[in-house]
């Protein structure tokens, strides 16, 4: 149980960040009608999201997934290439003394025979 705190280290803990951050407090509050000026600011066509979205969102997440599809290909192409030489090589070695599968001789119980 390294690293783990109790209940009360924590509350300690969480007493000491809002302390520090209630200390650091800029003092300035918004006044009534800043919510106002706000929604004032913003555009007045509801499809204004979508659009933003698409032209903010849309490249980057065509990108990630682009990234993504290289990696699987790369990583594909290394698990092929392990299986095909190391198939060639276990191919003697992955049978039971009785010729069957190395797997079905274990579940069997071969192991207990031997």
């Amino acid at each position: 149980m390294i690293g783990r705190k109790t209940s009360d280290e924590r509350e300690r803990r969480h007493d000491d960040v809002r302390q520090s951050l209630r200390a650091r407090h800029a003092g300035i509050e918004p006044d009534a009608h800043f919510a106002d000026r706000v929604i004032a600011r913003l555009p007045k066509n509801e499809g204004w999201t979508i659009a933003w979205a698409a032209r903010r969102i849309l490249p980057v997440s065509l990108a990630f997934a682009a990234v993504l599809m290289v990696a699987a290909l790369a990583t594909t192409r290394s698990v092929d290439r392990t299986i095909a030489s190391t198939s060639t090589s276990t191919s003697a070695t992955a049978t039971s003394p009785t010729g069957s599968d190395s797997l079905d001789w274990l579940l069997q119980g071969g192991e207990a025979r031997q």
